[in-house]
This record gives structure tokens, C-alpha cells and sequence, in this order.
């Protein structure tokens, strides 16, 4: 039998995981809000996310400012839930303005709104939790970046589970508590949070030095380095991750960086 032969052989019968998977990164920033106060450099944090996960092949979509409105957004979610597989991986960013129990929009409501109004505009955990059961990817994923961001649930701590994902299940990275702000870099380049993911993900979280990024290697990384820096200025912003996932799933490969 032919070499060339054998090879096609062996890459028919290889599970589609080895060949197969994808990623499907959803990348939001919002500086310059309709109707709230604005920020400052959230947009680029959504740039330099987008531009990352690019180097792992992934397929982006970068929206940002004004197109981010809520609209917009769950229309996004929706155009790339639609075409990820059980094998593929799906990673939804965000950095913007938060509040407890949920993400703004670039069309969030006044904070001078009462009542049902107060939250037009926002996306809101239980949307993305709607949104998330609907989606087939084997591996979901939310980095978000925003004040109040842990106010997404009632929790301020890791919650992994070893176990495998059930349809629905979600990885939530969040930037703070639901009682703390989020901080940027004194120089400006970026939140403290996105800066910290960027430069754990690019190898600085990679404890075992095996090539590759898991959950609970860069929780413990930005963790450490985002509530060391906050404590220095004095500000308490500790990062949340919850959900049930595998504490090993990989994130990043630095093979492919």
C-alpha cells in the first residue's frame, strides 16, 4: 500500500474533533454610549481580543461603539451561534459599562430611567442564557469586561466543575465582583482585566509550560495579577469565573501563536 494511501486511510477514520473544530469569537466594545456616560479605551480592548483570537485561526466579528447596540448584538450572536457544531468552540467578549445582571448596550437607557425603562438597552444574563442553550457549539464561552460584571449571578468565586458540559452550559471570566469596579491601565492601553487575559493567554498563565492555556490556569493567573495591581492603587477588583466546564479545557494553543 502506498504511503499517500494510507495516510487519506487514516485521516478518513480520525475522529472530526482532531480536524474539525472551530472557533467563533464574538468581540464587543463600546466607548461612546447613546444615552450614558462614556469610556475610554473599551473599543480597543475589543480590537486587541479580536486580533488574538485571529492568530488561533478563529473567525471573528468585531463589533464596536454605536453598532453595538442591543439589537445588533443579539443579531450577532444569533448569525454565528447558527454556525458553530457540537465540535466547535464559541467565545462571546465584551467590554463596555455593566450592571448587576447584565452587559450595556450602545443604546442603554438613561440612568435617569424608572421601572421597566431602566433596563431598555441592556443585555441581560437571562438573555444569554436563552441565547446559549440555542447554540450547539461544544464549548461556550463569555471574557466579559465591565463594572459590576460578578452581577451577572449571585456569586463571587471559581465554580468549575469536572464533569462534562451539558448543552447550555457556559464558562463566565468576569472582571469583578458584583459590588467592585473595573479599572483601566494607568497607561492607557487597555482595562486592567483584558490586559492581564491578553498577556495570560499569550503564555504568561501557561503554569505547566505545556504549550496551552487552560480555564483554571488563566483564572489563576489574572486573578492574581488584576487583584495585586488593583490592591497597590487602593481598589478591591477580584475576577469571577463560574459555570460548569472542565477546569483542563483548553482556551489558547501558543503552537499556533
Amino acid at each position: 500500500m502506498s504511503r499517500f494511501l494510507l495516510v487519506i486511510m487514516i485521516a478518513f477514520y480520525l475522529p472530526a474533533s482532531i480536524w474539525g473544530q472551530k472557533t467563533y469569537v464574538l468581540s464587543v466594545g463600546i466607548a461612546d454610549y447613546e444615552n450614558i456616560n462614556d469610556l475610554t479605551i473599551t473599543e480597543n480592548d475589543a480590537k486587541v481580543f479580536e486580533q488574538l483570537m485571529r492568530t488561533q485561526g478563529a473567525e471573528t466579528t468585531l463589533l464596536l461603539g454605536k453598532n453595538a447596540t442591543h439589537v445588533n448584538i443579539i443579531s450577532a450572536l444569533r448569525s454565528v451561534f447558527a454556525k458553530a457544531t457540537s465540535q466547535d468552540k464559541m467565545i462571546f467578549y465584551f467590554s463596555g459599562h455593566g450592571y448587576e445582571g447584565g452587559f450595556c448596550c450602545y443604546d442603554m437607557a438613561a440612568s435617569s430611567a424608572t421601572g421597566a425603562q431602566k433596563y431598555l438597552g441592556g443585555l441581560s444574563y437571562a438573555e444569554m442564557q436563552i441565547l446559549f442553550r440555542n447554540c450547539r457549539a461544544g464549548q461556550k464561552m463569555v471574557f466579559a469586561d465591565a463594572c459590576f460584571a460578578g452581577g451577572l449571578r449571585k456569586g463571587n468565586h471559581i465554580n468549575i466543575s469536572v464533569q462534562s458540559a451539558r448543552k447550555g452550559d457556559v464558562m463566565y471570566f468576569l472582571s469583578s465582583r458584583t459590588d467592585e469596579t473595573s479599572l483601566e491601565m494607568a497607561d492607557g492601553s487597555n482595562s486592567l482585566f483584558t490586559y492581564y487575559l491578553v498577556k495570560g493567554l499569550c503564555g504568561n498563565a501557561d503554569i505547566n509550560s505545556d504549550k496551552y492555556i487552560t480555564a483554571s490556569e488563566i483564572f489563576r493567573y489574572v486573578h492574581k495579577e488584576v487583584s495585586e495591581y488593583a490592591a497597590k492603587i487602593p481598589h478591591a477588583q477580584h475576577p469571577v469565573m463560574w459555570g460548569k466546564f472542565d477546569s483542563n479545557m483548553r482556551l489558547f494553543n501558543l503552537n499556533k501563536k
